[in-house]
């Protein structure tokens, strides 16, 4: 039974098809969809109800930033290198730090945050998770100062998502570990089972073919070497046992072309009219 579970994609080195995965198909609806559904809500959310905004211009750069990171899913990634993928998240966080500036503390977007930092844990490598954990701190950090937020507020917002952002990329990279590990060992466990069907495949092909063809051809030789002695010598005499020894080689044929049956006769010979071993 072949597996439909594709494998967790993670990527595999600096160089070859694997650069800017996330950003192509195959998958690629499924990995967006949900995360640019988050970010377009967020964007519009702050317009309404009464479309206040401290900075339009913030406001207008958070969504032209908005916009490049759309346009990453067009870009050729494999001419790229390796590195370039983590510079979307960072940008869409670059976004969303202007996008809180320009709608004030009280809009409530500064959980968007969370977006990027999911994205990447989800489907980047982990230095990665690492930068977009450092982009999200100086976000809080720079809101918090904008803000004129108390120093030791702004040490415990710091601290907080340092440690929150630690700990949603270190359980989601040791997920990911986990899932892939679970999925070559199942890859094996049905490469085995496949294997061990193989074999059972093949003994009974060959016990049939020991019971039922082989059987029979050994009888037709063993009635053809008893023709052939009750005629005597000539040239019938040998044409019969030339039939024999063909009988013999076909038995052998039929044997190799399943697998060996070791060093025991299952049909025996029809020249030398031995029984055939009976299991």
């Amino acid at each position: 039974m072949k597996s439909t579970i594709e494998p967790w994609h993670i990527p595999a080195g600096p160089e070859g098809d694997t650069v800017g995965w996330q950003f192509r198909e195959p998958g690629l609806a499924w990995r967006a969809a949900p995360f640019a559904l988050v970010a377009v809500a967020a964007t519009v959310s702050v317009l309404v109800p009464y479309g206040a905004m401290e900075s339009w211009s913030q406001y207008a750069a958070s969504v032209a930033l908005l916009l490049l990171c759309a346009g990453a899913f067009l870009l050729p990634w494999q001419r790229l290198p390796s590195w370039t993928p983590v510079l979307v998240p960072l940008l869409y966080t670059c976004s969303v730090l202007l996008l809180i500036l320009a709608s004030g503390v009280a809009s409530g977007v500064g959980l968007v945050l969370l977006v990027p930092l999911m994205w990447t844990v989800l489907f980047h490598r982990p230095w990665e998770s690492g930068c977009v954990v450092v982009a999200v701190v100086a976000v809080q950090a720079v809101t918090s100062v904008v803000q004129a937020t108390p120093g030791a507020v702004v040490v415990r917002r710091v601290v907080l998502w340092s440690v929150l952002g630690v700990l949603i990329a270190v359980a989601a990279h040791g997920l990911r570990d986990r899932i892939s590990g679970s999925l070559v060992a199942n890859a094996a466990l049905q490469a085995e089972v496949r294997e061990l069907s193989l074999v059972r495949e093949r003994d009974r092909i060959a016990h049939d073919l020991r019971q039922s063809v082989l059987r029979k051809i050994f009888d037709v030789g063993l009635h053809l070497h008893s023709t052939a002695a009750m005629i005597g010598d000539g040239p019938t005499h040998r044409r019969l046992m030339h039939s024999v020894a063909e009988l013999d080689e076909a038995i052998q044929a039929l044997r190799d072309s399943v697998f060996d049956l070791g060093d025991s006769d299952p049909a025996g010979s029809a020249v030398d009219g031995s029984a055939p071993d009976e299991r």
